[in-house]
This record gives C-alpha cells, structure tokens and sequence, in this order.
C-alpha cells in the first residue's frame, strides 16, 4: 500500500504535466518499487515486469493530462501498470499454456460430480495469513504457480479488488468463464495450502 505521505502529490501532478525532469526522477523513485509488485502478481518474472515498469512509467507521463486532479493518483498508476500487464502476457503467452499444472493439483472428481478423494479441511483467519510471514510466502507461491489463464484473474478478483464484469472486459472473456477460473483457481490455492497445514511436501 502506497505511503500517501512519502510524497507530495500534487507537486509531482504538477511538475509531470509541466514536463520536469525533477518530477520524473520522483516519479521513478517513489513509484517504481510499488508498481514493480503489482506487475509481479501477473508476469512471476523479474526480467518481464521490468520491461513492463519502464512502459508503464512512460505511459504515466505521456497520460498524466488525462489524470483527474480530483482523484487519487495511485489507483491510477495502479490501473495503467495491471493494464499494462495484462496486454503484455496477452502477447507473449500462447493458448497451449492455459491448462498447463492445473488438472494435477486439483481435486479431482468423478463423472457424477463427486469428490474422488477428500479435500483437507482448513479455515485460515486472513489476518492470520497476513501475520505469519512463512504462511503469506506459501499464499503468493500458490498463486505464482498458476497459469496465466488462472493467475490473472483471481488476482485481479482476490488481490486488487475487480468485479467479475470488470475482469471479463479486461480479459475479453464471458464472465461465467472468468467465474469458473476463479473458482478453479481457488480450489488449486486451497488444495496447495492444504499440503502445507497438513504437513504434506
């Protein structure tokens, strides 16, 4: 979450728009580290999430006439950095990567609907997760190991708070297919933190 306070605000809306160099090396330096994370929640590489910062901060400057005054600058940036994302992976992933490590760590179930083995039942209280560092780190690998086609979008509904209709504009899916990947996704991210409570490797 963005220190409102690291900053002046408008001093930076202010020098942008007036083209200062000044401005821009405050824009790299107090935005560049938050935006970097958000991008990671969608490329799990370092090396393309750079690439897709140094755009996104170009975006930023070239856009910032179109940014209300009124607003908060920070979802702003946020918006055009998971855009940003978003038409980046839609470029270099391929459909052959959707269904990719999912099927396996998924429960599994039988013709008729049923569970073919029981799910580990487990209710972790989210402060909980956000307190315990080591069961935070097992959260964000879960939804690293993702496929792109499940990843995005349940960060988007879990992590930066979209609606389904929002996602599926984003994604250019139906929203009873971005329901149904969210779903998935969830249960993978359950069925991988049920292997740790549990104990199992």
């Amino acid at each position: 979450m963005m220190n409102a306070n690291s900053i002046d605000t408008q001093e930076l809306l202010d020098g942008l728009k007036a083209q200062s160099a000044l401005a821009v090396d405050n824009l790299v330096h107090h935005y560049s580290r938050p935006l970097f994370g958000v991008i990671l929640n969608y490329t799990k590489n370092p090396s393309d999430a750079e690439e897709i910062l140094q755009d996104t901060l170009l975006k930023i400057v070239r856009k910032i006439d179109t940014f209300r005054a009124e607003s908060d600058i920070w979802p702003w940036m946020k918006r055009i950095a998971v855009n940003n994302s978003i038409m980046w992976l839609r470029k270099h992933r391929t459909a052959r990567q959707v269904e990719t490590q999912m099927d396996d760590s998924l429960p599994q179930f039988s013709r008729d609907g049923e569970l073919q083995y029981p799910v580990f039942g487990w209710s972790v209280d989210p402060e909980e997760v956000i307190l315990n560092s080591e069961l935070s780190g097992q959260l964000y690998e879960a939804i690293q190991s993702l496929p792109y086609e499940y990843r995005v979008p349940l960060v988007l509904r879990d992590i930066e708070g979209y609606s389904i209709k929002q996602i599926s504009s984003l994604l250019a899916l139906k929203e009873a297919t971005t329901k149904t990947r969210i779903h998935r996704a969830r249960l993978f991210v359950r069925n991988k933190l049920s292997n740790y409570l549990d104990g199992t490797p």
